[in-house]
């Protein structure tokens, strides 16, 4: 790569960083990954952000998907579609909470609200934690992995990428990494936001007998990865309906939103 080419790949990644972060957070986030890289370091760095859009800052670490989650989040605000959908949320459940952005900007939008962040990734719920407590007793973070029924889960993850996070049943012989837990095992009787992106495991959450729990939920906000979720998804929302339960569906960017979940009279 010649020396024009290498500066204007920089700079479009600076471009990019600063669509992410702010200028000013997309600088300091560049300058601490290229000060990792001269100094050789081999564990990861962290920086601290703000965002007018929430009560406290948060920490992201570099080098990691954080500021492509924390762009798509936080600065795009992918989630205001789903909060101006469901006013008033007071009990949120987060499914796949990464590193706790989705959860503070929701407890920034609902200053009444609480919300219980599952995370299956160890690293990405300590971070979790440390994001989301600031807001003390409003936020519960659980280490584990929503599934369709209470069992053992092996977590897969490959370094760098902390949103893409899989998991799968522990074969004979595995002791698993985390419990695999299911929305009634939670113990509530409503859901005002449920957000689920869990990386295909909706094809487990959203099977057969998904139709008992899902009008507990108001509100469903899900990123469906690839056809199969997506129509696993439809024929449970299908026999929601056929049960005499109505509600409005759209699409908000990678989003699928079912709201106003209520049975229809």
């Amino acid at each position: 790569m010649s020396v024009v080419s290498a500066a204007a790949a920089q700079w479009q990644y600076q471009r990019k960083l600063s669509g992410l972060l702010g200028w000013k957070a997309g600088l300091h986030f560049r300058a601490r990954m290229s000060a990792g890289g001269l100094l050789g370091l081999g564990v990861k760095d962290e920086i601290r952000v703000a965002s007018p859009v929430l009560c406290h800052p948060v920490h992201l670490r570099i080098p990691t998907s954080d500021a492509d989650v924390f762009g798509q989040v936080i600065r795009h605000q992918e989630y205001r579609p789903v909060a101006d959908a469901t006013p008033g949320a007071r009990v949120i459940v987060d499914c796949g909470a990464n590193a706790g952005f989705t959860s503070a900007y929701l407890l920034s939008r609902f200053p009444e609200a609480r919300v219980i962040a599952i995370e299956p990734f160890a690293e990405n719920a300590a971070l979790c934690r440390r994001n989301l407590a600031p807001y003390g007793s409003r936020a519960t973070v659980i280490e584990a992995a929503i599934w369709s029924h209470p069992c053992r889960l092996v977590v897969e993850h490959h370094a760098g990428n902390e949103w893409a996070v899989q998991v799968r049943p522990a074969r004979e012989g595995e002791a698993g990494d985390v419990d695999g837990v299911d929305i009634p095992s939670l113990g509530l009787r409503a859901i005002d936001i449920l957000k689920v992106d869990i990386e295909g495991a909706e094809c487990r959450m959203f099977g057969e007998g998904a139709e008992s729990w899902i009008p507990t939920a108001r509100t469903i906000a899900i990123e469906l990865h690839g056809a199969a979720c997506a129509a696993v998804f439809g024929a449970a929302m299908a026999r929601v309906r056929a049960a005499g339960y109505a509600f409005r569906q759209f699409e908000s960017g990678e989003l699928t939103v079912c709201a106003d979940i209520a049975a229809a009279y």
